[in-house]
């Protein structure tokens, strides 16, 4: 009644306590909500803002670039805008990142492109070179000298004519056409001093533009140039020439078709190699390297020409559309955004007077302009990032807060705002990404976990406390129960000796047993009764000491084989009346040791006590004493009840006694093999039992042969 008292009360504490807990918990969680909630309408406020900054930002660069090109254009409003030899174009382009190419869409829908030209004429683009048709003014003398030439085939006649048309001509594109058509009748004489000359002068004029039945001049020149050269054996003067065509063509230097531009690169190309390969050794080199450098510079220029195709095939279809809505009084900024082959493509086009200014904006450098230095990165308050991700998913600006984790759908779990840019230009998608709990948010996360975590560990301390509780009240009552069952047993113990002494004194004292051998056994019987009774109250005394830390031992000089021999001797006294056999196998030589003699031989009597009570129906007790090279041995066996495994350590503790004892009835104290453990201790030694269910026991002592001290351990098991 007493335990399940204690355990009510406990459990109505803790219970108590408990839901004290949960709703202090319950409280403050709560809290963390409301001020987490609070917080986040905060940091959603503030990704609204970041979105409209970068926003604005992005807008504030396109209108900034396309004020400064207004601007220019206004500066050189005394000359024409699609001035190519104007140099503050090409100035504004270099001076601006943002801005890769500008152009010029006039009235007609032509463009024209006012940074460098691309390789080959784009569709749309306003024609850039000059055709020389019909030659006037030089009084029939062109014409008699192509008869010369091509009909009649007298090249020197020819010749003099195309001489005089040069000298006497005024207008430079007539000079440059009669000198190209003197050097070849030069080549075709034979005369390739005289052509090389002729061709030289012509290139000398730098009229780039000036082309004769579609060919540009100065490339037949040059493409001459070579092939007489080659001719002559000059493989030096062949490869400078076909090297300063292909120069010229990546340099965009004439109006070709795409169909020349690559078939002209092709030929360039293809002679090179074949040149080069006879160049002597102290110029090869240097040509070399200089054709390696063109090929290095080819991709990047073909990739920019590429770009200025799809411009010419892409925004300006778009831009001749939007002309009537021009001309309707529509001034306000067309931007156009195309996706190609060649990236994406962001064009702004500016009316400005009767034609339309066009900027072509470079998409890295937008993107890197959307942020300033500190907004872009991941927010330390929040945990949260701002990025720009163009249609497939790819960061173009920003600091992505880690990889995009796979999700159903295609969206990131972690992507908690979008927002496409104003007007969709550029067509790109901001999106606010978290990384996770961030330094504002961990706080409110520490709280709860801080609380759950009280609220466990209270939970915890209360089960842990009432289960202590509980164990120690049970503990408490067991060992009650112990004690009083262990004064039962030593009141039982004391009992027995003592009625026997009182009933053979009696019967002694009224004279009652008359036959001398009768009242001899009587003697010999409270003899016997009495020193049992004695070592009872020896053990109870030795136990108290123990208990109390007062035990001492007295070590002296002790024969071995004489305390075994008396021990042997006693022992067979007392069991000769309950008709048991002591074996004994005391060998030989053994030593003198230092030990208690009284405590030592009490130790091992008790052990022959407890072969005694639970030998069951065997009534044969073995003892053995014997000296191995380090310890001496004593060996008490019986043929017994046995002790199980599992009780084979608790048989050691006070007031223990084994199951087998319990249900054979056998009384005792359960402090014997305590006494016989501390004492083995106190000598150094340890105490080693085996023991199987109804096969028996063995108990064995061992006492170091050096001077004696405190055990290190037992092995009782």
């Amino acid at each position: 009644m007493r335990l399940d008292w204690q355990r009510r009360a406990v459990i109505l504490f803790a219970a108590s306590l408990l839901i004290l807990c949960v709703v202090l918990v319950s409280f403050g969680l709560r809290e963390v909500e409301r001020e987490k909630l609070l917080l986040e309408k905060e940091n959603q406020a503030a990704r609204q803002r970041l979105v409209e900054s970068i926003d604005g930002r992005a807008k504030s660069l396109v209108v900034k670039a396309e004020a400064l090109v207004l601007a220019m254009a206004e500066q050189i409003r005394g000359r024409s805008p699609s001035d190519e030899g104007s140099a503050e174009w090409r100035s504004l382009l270099s001076e601006t990142p943002l801005i890769s190419e500008l152009l010029l869409v006039d009235h007609e829908g032509q463009v024209v492109f006012l940074g460098p030209k691309p390789h080959y004429q784009i569709p749309g683009e306003k024609t850039r070179g000059r055709d020389v048709g019909g030659v006037p003014g030089t009084d029939g003398r062109w014409e008699r000298a192509e008869a010369e030439e091509f009909r009649k085939g007298d090249l020197a006649r020819a010749s003099r004519l195309y001489r005089q048309i040069a000298a006497s001509a005024s207008e430079p594109t007539l000079v440059a056409l009669a000198l190209n058509r003197l050097a070849r009748c030069y080549a075709r004489s034979g005369e390739h001093e005289s052509a090389l000359a002729t061709y030289r002068q012509q290139l000398s004029m730098g009229l780039s533009d000036i082309t004769a039945e579609g060919i540009p001049l100065e490339v037949s020149a040059l493409y001459q140039i070579g092939n007489i050269s080659a001719l002559r054996g000059d493989a030096a003067g062949a490869s400078s020439a076909y090297l300063d065509l292909y120069q010229g063509l990546l340099d965009a230097k004439w109006p070709l078709s795409r169909s020349q531009f690559d078939s002209l690169r092709a030929l360039a190309d293809e002679r090179l190699r074949t040149i080069q390969s006879g160049l002597d050794g102290s110029v090869r080199p240097a040509h070399e390297a200089r054709l390696e450098e063109l090929r290095k510079a080819e991709k990047a220029e073909l990739a920019r020409t590429a770009i200025l195709e799809n411009i010419g095939e892409r925004i300006i279809p778009q831009i001749k559309l939007k002309a009537r809505e021009a001309q309707a009084g529509h001034r306000e900024p067309l931007r156009l955004a195309e996706t190609t082959d060649s990236g994406l493509l962001l064009a702004s086009f500016v009316p400005w007077n009767s034609v339309s200014l066009g900027l072509v904006f470079e998409p890295r450098a937008l993107a890197e302009g959307l942020f300033s230095h500190d907004s872009g990165a991941a927010d330390t308050a929040t945990g949260w990032a701002a990025v720009v991700v163009d249609a497939a998913g790819s960061v173009v600006a920003g600091q992505a807060p880690g990889e995009p984790i796979a999700a159903e759908g295609g969206r990131d779990p972690r992507q908690v705002f979008t927002s496409g840019f104003s007007d969709g230009f550029p067509p790109w998608t901001i999106e606010i990404r978290r990384s996770g709990s961030g330094d504002a948010e961990r706080p409110f996360f520490l709280r709860k976990a801080i609380s759950v975590l009280s609220l466990v560990a209270v939970i915890a301390a209360l089960f842990f406390g009432g289960f202590l509780a509980i164990r120690s009240t049970a503990k408490e009552l067991k060992l009650a129960k112990l004690k009083s069952d262990f004064t039962a047993t030593v009141s039982h113990e004391f009992r027995t000796p003592l009625t026997s002494i009182r009933y053979m004194a009696e019967l002694l004292q009224r004279g009652r047993v008359r036959d001398e051998a009768r009242r001899q056994e009587y003697y010999e019987t409270i003899t016997n009764e009495s020193e049992r009774l004695g070592r009872l109250v020896e053990n109870l005394l030795d136990f108290s000491k123990i208990e109390a830390g007062g035990k001492e031992y007295r070590m002296e000089e002790t024969d071995i084989a004489v305390l075994a021999a008396d021990l042997a001797a006693h022992f067979r006294q007392q069991a000769i009346f309950k008709e048991f056999t002591l074996e004994t196998e005391i060998a030989d030589g053994l030593p003198v040791i230092r030990a208690d003699k009284e405590a030592l031989s009490r130790a091992v009597f008790n052990l022959l006590d407890n072969a005694v009570k639970y030998s069951g129906g065997d009534r044969r007790v073995a003892l053995r004493v014997w000296a191995a090279s380090e310890s001496l041995h004593f060996q008490v066996e019986d043929r017994g009840i046995g002790i199980a495994k599992s009780e084979q350590k608790k048989v050691f503790e006070k007031f223990h006694r084994a199951a087998g004892a319990t249900e054979s009835d056998v009384k005792g104290s359960g402090i014997g093999l305590t006494l016989v453990e501390h004492v083995v201790r106190a000598h150094g030694g340890r105490v080693h039992l085996e023991s199987a269910p109804g096969k028996g026991t063995s108990v064995t002592v061992k006492i170091p042969l050096g001077p004696a001290g405190p055990g290190k351990g037992d092995e009782n098991g």
